[in-house]
Formats: structure tokens, C-alpha cells, sequence
């Protein structure tokens, strides 16, 4: 079992490692769009665009590929701490009740699960940076295509066409693309892979231990802010099996096992122990009540725990996505060959040094009001560093 507060910290050393690669990627876009040069006849500029997005995926399939191995390493890292935690709760439990149950690493059916966990997540992150790479590629064709086409046109010269491709490209940042279309901001994925995986990873755990403890019963954490879905179930006491007469069924219940329950994407919640006529739940009814109807103040009006988190989140992901801005307009000022159009990037750097700025303003005025815990770590892009950031004041 977790606490729920373990997953608001818990993927943050792997995120920077994907925040690395998120502005590596950024610099090398910016670097090739400024170095695309004029504009000439549109046979000769679809070569040059192929010849630039070629050496752009290159570039970024080495920065994956270099980041791979080091994530991997994290990915056991993080579970291995994981584990530790979660069983040493559930047998404190399992003792308390009469109860010898092994350490993980005697537990050869718990040790497969926690490899296989590993090598589950490690593998979807590997995946993640695979399809960010063909995202970007295309991401930069369309940004090249969009200033010759600007250029051609007469609606923009050539240094302003070239400004607004370089805007495109940095405000997109790196996105990560399923079969499906669908797009997903790569900080925003790598989290949610991560810390599902973790859960998950946790919660098998737990299942094979009740399993070899003959433990049917077991309780769901609770925390204040759960989505209104999950607040119908947190903090209960269910039966595994779900043959129990006096308590209900854990999967139909909570959907244990779905995308969308306990145990799924973003969920902050797990299971622990429990035994009738022993155990005592650790949430009392009023406990539950308090946690749904805890509220915050934010500019006099009054907000439901839940909201003012996911408020706090959009707001550290705007930061991270305008220092990424700062660091690729910081790139394309040094690359830019010609006066001009140095001269035009670092309008768009000043715009988002102003940017920036207003945006930390609003977050530390938040927190105070709120009374949130600021998480700094959720702000840092690796590469923006003292000197970007003086650059930024």
C-alpha cells in the first residue's frame, strides 16, 4: 500500500530525464530552422526540407537513445523503492494479525511481479520516446513547410516567416503521437506511464501476499481531492474475491483493474489488509466526509479540493512549456546567421521572458492564497539553468 501522497513525488527524478530530452529536442528544432537559409524555387526548398527533417530525427534518435539507458536504470530505481514501501505496510499488518509473511526477495511469485513491472514501464517509456521522435520530425516539416508557403505567398518576408516558424515549433514543444492520433505533451505521458506502472506494480504485489496470507479483505486508501468517481469507494473495505457476503466486490466496485478505477491512470489510490474483528478502518466515515467537503479561497471564491490541484498542475506545465519557448528562441539567437533575423528571435525571447515571469507571479499568488504545497521540482526544465534564468529577470 501507498500513502497517496507518495505519488506526488514519485516519478519526479525520472521526469527531469524526459525534461532533458523535451529540451534537447527543442534546441536541435530551432538550430535547423534557423540554419534552413532562403527561401529559393519550391523544387530545390522541398529537397533542403527533406535533407534538414532527415538530420533532425537523427539528431533526436541519438538524444533518445542516449536518455534510454539512463531512464531504464530510474525505472528500477523507483519500483525498488516502491516496493519497499508497500510491503513493509501490508506486513506490518499481516503481523499484527498472527501472520509470517516473507520478505519480498523470499517471495519468488512477488519478485516476477516487480520484474515484470519493471520491464513494462521501462518498455513504454522507450516507446514514449520512439514515437516523440516521429512526432517532432513531422512537427518540423510542417513548421518549415508553413514559412515557405508564408514566403511564396507575399503575406511575409523571409526573416518573418522564419520567426513565426521558430514561435510554432517552440510554443508545440515535444508531443508524443499514438497509432490513434491522438497527441500528448511528453512530460504530461512519462508521468502518467510511470506512476500507473508503479501502482499497478504495487498492487499485484499486494494481491499475491493477501493471496499466500489468506487475506480476502482488503482497504482502499483516501485522500482529499479524489475524483468524483473514485470518492464513491475510497477509504471502504472490500472483498478481493468478491465472494464475501458482508462486504462488496473489489473489481466491481472500483474497477480495479481498468484504466479508469483504482489502480489506473493518474490514480493516487491502493489497497491494504484488512480483518474483520481485528482491524479498525483507518478512515472513519467523518474522515470521508471531511475530505469531500474540504474546500480553498482563491480570489474570494470558494473551490472544491479537488479543482485547485488541478489548477496548480496547468499552471507548473505552462512554465515548463514557456522555458522551453526561452530555451529554444535562446538557441535560434545563437544559430541565426544574419542580423535581422537575430534580431526577430530575440523579440520572441523578450515576449517570453515577460511570459514567463507573469506566469510564476500567478503561481506564487495562487499558492499563497490557496495554501497549496509549492513543488518546484514540477517547474524545472534541465538546461534552464541560473543563466537562463538571469536572462529571463
Amino acid at each position: 500500500m501507498f500513502p497517496p501522497d507518495y505519488f506526488n513525488y514519485a516519478a519526479d527524478d525520472l521526469l527531469k530525464l524526459y525534461n532533458k530530452l523535451d529540451e534537447t529536442i527543442t534546441r536541435d528544432i530551432m538550430r535547423h530552422l534557423v540554419k534552413t537559409g532562403k527561401v529559393t524555387a519550391t523544387a530545390d526548398w522541398q529537397i533542403q526540407r527533406l535533407q534538414e527533417s532527415g538530420l533532425l530525427l537523427d539528431d533526436i534518435i541519438h538524444a533518445v537513445a542516449q536518455l534510454t539507458d539512463a531512464s531504464d536504470q530510474h525505472v528500477r530505481v523507483l519500483f525498488e523503492d516502491a516496493r519497499v514501501q508497500s510491503v513493509e505496510f501490508d506486513s506490518e499488518i499481516y503481523r499484527a494479525a498472527g501472520l509470517s509473511p516473507p520478505p519480498l526477495r523470499q517471495s519468488l511469485g512477488a519478485m516476477q511481479i516487480l520484474q515484470a513491472g519493471v520491464q513494462k514501464t521501462a518498455f513504454h517509456l522507450r516507446n514514449l520516446s520512439g514515437t516523440t521522435a516521429v512526432a517532432t520530425q513531422q512537427a518540423y516539416i510542417n513548421a518549415v513547410t508553413l514559412a515557405e508557403i508564408q514566403v511564396e505567398s507575399g503575406a511575409f518576408d523571409y526573416v518573418s516567416a522564419i520567426r513565426n516558424a521558430v514561435h510554432t515549433a517552440a510554443e508545440a514543444g515535444t508531443e508524443v503521437l499514438y497509432p490513434t492520433g491522438h497527441r500528448d505533451k511528453l512530460d504530461v505521458d512519462v508521468r502518467r506511464v510511470t506512476l500507473t506502472g508503479v501502482s499497478q506494480t504495487a498492487a499485484q504485489i499486494s494481491e499475491r501476499y493477501a493471496d499466500d496470507m489468506g487475506c480476502d479483505l482488503v482497504e482502499t486508501t483516501a485522500h482529499p481531492g479524489a475524483r468524483p468517481e473514485h470518492a464513491v469507494w475510497q477509504g471502504k473495505v472490500f472483498s478481493h474475491s468478491g465472494k464475501h457476503e458482508d462486504y462488496p466486490d473489489l473489481i466491481k466496485s472500483t474497477g480495479y483493474g481498468t484504466g479508469e478505477g483504482l489502480c489506473g491512470w493518474n490514480c493516487r489510490h491502493s489497497f491494504f489488509p484488512f480483518f474483520e474483528g481485528l482491524s479498525f478502518s483507518a478512515y472513519p466515515r467523518e474522515n470521508l466526509q471531511e475530505y469531500e467537503d474540504q474546500t480553498v479561497q482563491y480570489n474570494g471564491e470558494t473551490i472544491k479540493c479537488c479543482d485547485p490541484t488541478q489548477i496548480q498542475r496547468a499552471a507548473e506545465r505552462q512554465i515548463r512549456a514557456t522555458k522551453r519557448e526561452f530555451a529554444g528562441y535562446d538557441t535560434g539567437i545563437k544559430a541565426a546567421d544574419s542580423e535581422p533575423l537575430r534580431n526577430a528571435l530575440n523579440e520572441q525571447f523578450q515576449a517570453a521572458a515577460v511570459k514567463l515571469q507573469r506566469q510564476k507571479l500567478h503561481l506564487d499568488d495562487f499558492i499563497d492564497q490557496t495554501g497549496l504545497l509549492r513543488q518546484d521540482e514540477r517547474e524545472q526544465m534541465l538546461g534552464f539553468g541560473r543563466s537562463q534564468a538571469q536572462k529571463a529577470i
